[in-house]
């Protein structure tokens, strides 16, 4: 359950990192046009080499963002499982990084029903995130 709880935590860490991943893409596309097109009367290897490390390191972000956003489906899905309660719990205390007094505030509840509530939320979502 905590390995469940800990994704869910990263939600909007692993959105900002997709994010960071999309501006470092743009960069590297820029130096391959740049490496490209900077050194029209001289094309060395160095220059070929200095591309293919770029596209390698292009390459790997990808690999790193789609795996990033497959981590993002999983708890968007995950999620449409529950009921409006369970999922207001999970997004304010788990997504928001909210506590716990706003969520009894905001749906009328104690702690411990609040706490029950969560609890068999990531159960629920377990089956789909880990």
């Amino acid at each position: 359950m905590n390995d469940t709880k800990y994704k869910i935590r990263k939600y909007k860490e692993l959105k900002a990192d997709i994010r960071h991943i999309e501006i470092r893409l743009q960069e590297i596309e820029e130096e391959i046009l740049e490496e490209k097109t900077g050194k029209t009367y001289k094309i060395t290897s160095s220059v070929d080499q200095q591309t293919e490390k770029l596209m390698d390191k292009k390459e790997e972000l990808l690999r790193v963002k789609t795996s990033k956003e497959r981590e993002i489906q999983r708890i968007d899905n995950a999620m449409t499982i529950l009921l409006d309660s369970e999922r207001e719990i999970i997004q304010v205390v788990h997504i928001d990084h909210k506590k716990y007094w706003r969520v009894e505030e905001m749906l009328n509840l104690t702690y411990s029903r609040i706490k029950q509530i969560e609890k068999e939320a990531i159960e629920k979502m377990k089956k789909y995130i880990v």
